[in-house]
């Protein structure tokens, strides 16, 4: 039976402020689902040989709800949407996946070449320093916004801009409209809704979130104005 102590004591510290987005993600990543995928791998061999894709199915599906939470709960929490938004730990799932679709498909051949790497060449340190080298969205939202922010202070007289004028300076530069929205969920936890082209947008701090689905995540100006 699978124990989800470790799984939930990441997930108190997270959600807690006790860890960092890169130390969270890190974690998982090196430590968790390298060993993960690793197992899956060794299933799917098995299976191969009873041709009989329950079981692994159950275990890809089991472990995706953990991590990323049901898609339309209102129970997601700041770990789910975090790991459900980081590109490295969806190739992780999107490998899995992959594993069991030729497996179904009986392309033996494929399957032999897809192999994950040894958990033992993975682990927290290696993952960190890979995360460090490469720039986030995140990352590059706020690069954006502090040189808005210091093209506004040099054009207001020093006054510094606000988020929400960097964000519509920004969209007028793209040819994007951006305004308040009006009328029902024209607030989201007591923060103003704009809509931003087509998209509703709110700002928490300097921090842009769009809404995807049923889920509200943060996004760079970039890519919520390639988006539109």
């Amino acid at each position: 039976k699978q124990s989800w102590d470790q799984i939930n004591t990441l997930f108190d510290y997270f959600d807690a402020g006790l860890m960092s987005a890169g130390e969270f993600l890190s974690l998982f990543e090196g430590e968790v689902l390298a060993s993960w995928v690793h197992t899956l791998h060794c299933a799917t061999l098995e299976e191969k040989k009873k041709l009989d894709l329950t079981g692994i199915i159950k275990f890809y599906s089991v472990w995706k709800e953990r991590l990323f939470g049901q898609q339309l709960s209102k129970k997601c929490t700041k770990s789910h949407l975090a790991l459900r938004g980081d590109l490295m730990v969806c190739r992780q799932f999107f490998g899995g996946l992959e594993l069991i679709r030729v497996l179904a498909e009986s392309d033996r051949a494929r399957h032999d070449r897809l192999i994950p790497p040894n958990p033992n060449d993975c682990n927290y340190r290696i993952a960190l320093m890979h995360r460090s080298q490469v720039e986030t969205p995140m990352q590059a939202q706020v690069k954006v916004a502090s040189s808005h922010s210091q093209r506004r202070k040099t054009q207001d007289n020093n006054r510094v801009a606000s988020f929400t004028e960097v964000v519509g300076d920004f969209a007028r530069q793209h040819d994007i409209s951006f305004y308040p929205k009006v009328g029902s969920n024209a607030t989201k936890d007591g923060k103003k809704v704009f809509m931003f082209g087509n998209h509703p947008v709110y700002l928490d701090k300097n921090v842009l979130f769009t809404l995807r689905g049923a889920t509200w995540q943060p996004i760079s100006l970039e890519h919520l104005a390639q988006a539109c």
